[in-house]
């Protein structure tokens, strides 16, 4: 059972103001006013966007109460790795990770940066897809650099068992699903090459409740905002190469049907 806590990480990633930036510092010259001056700017521009999003999670979180308030999940009890210290600190984006996609996205961002130093809060999702064409699915990934990458790869991501069982049990956030949604078909993929029947299931399952938790519109909503454009585009390279249980679902609709093709093709009739 998850109780009731919210950790303030506000009090802890307090925006610095720009009288702060100007006392006691000598200006020698007017670049280094300038560059000042725009550093305070991109900072509180990102601190004006995070609470757009925690505003926007919060109103989708009220419209459906099959995902939980970020307040109503107990940070102590969360069942996979996240470096808070860094998080508190806000290296390296953590702290904007966790604001946009929750704890679940906190906790792929400190499993993956140290292996994928390109990662931030903006590319997460195109960094994940692209593990799936520039190695899972390479023609060369049979060769020991690519196998190394591979397995270090699903060493660190969270177990798909405990994934499943937050998933039924609902202790998720409406923002952390577009990131959950692409985990849950990296291991699809992974299970599909293969051909192991009882994981694909456990992968389909996940799906299917996910996808029904949301109503038609927040599906396409996520699809518009996080997977519309590139992303889209390395799954439709992924289908020609590969199949097209291999896709990713632009509608719930979609999601559904690609369920029971997987489910048909290598589970039913097997």
């Amino acid at each position: 059972m998850f109780y009731t806590h919210r950790i303030n990480l506000n009090q802890i990633t307090s925006p610095i103001t720009f009288a702060e930036i100007l006392s006691g510092v000598r200006i020698s010259n007017i670049e280094e006013m300038q560059f000042r001056l725009r550093n305070f700017i991109i900072r509180n521009r990102q601190e004006l966007e995070d609470e757009e999003a925690l505003e926007e999670e919060e109103h989708n979180s009220n419209s459906n109460h099959n995902f939980m308030k970020e307040k109503d999940i107990n940070f102590r009890l969360y069942p996979f790795y996240i470096n808070w210290k860094k998080l508190e600190a806000n290296e390296n984006d953590y702290y904007h990770t966790f604001i946009h996609f929750g704890f679940f996205g906190a906790s792929i961002y400190s499993l993956l940066k140290e292996k994928f130093p390109n990662l931030a809060v903006k590319n997460i999702i195109y960094i994940l897809s692209t593990f799936l064409s520039d190695y899972l699915l390479n023609k060369n990934n049979k060769d020991e650099p690519y196998q190394k990458i591979i397995n270090e790869f699903f060493e660190k991501i969270p177990n798909l068992d405990d994934l499943f069982q937050l998933i039924k049990n609902k202790i998720i956030m409406m923002k952390e699903v577009p990131i959950i949604l692409i985990i849950l078909k990296i291991y699809e993929i992974n299970f599909l090459l293969q051909k192991k029947k009882k994981e694909i299931e456990k992968v389909l399952k996940s799906e299917y409740l996910l996808g029904n938790y949301l109503s038609d519109n927040e599906y396409n909503d996520i699809f518009k905002n996080h997977f519309k454009g590139k992303i889209i585009r390395i799954f439709t390279k992924i289908v020609e190469d590969n199949g097209k249980e291999f896709g990713l679902a632009k509608t719930k609709k979609q999601l559904n049907n690609h369920i029971k093709y997987v489910y048909g093709k290598y589970i039913k009739n097997k």
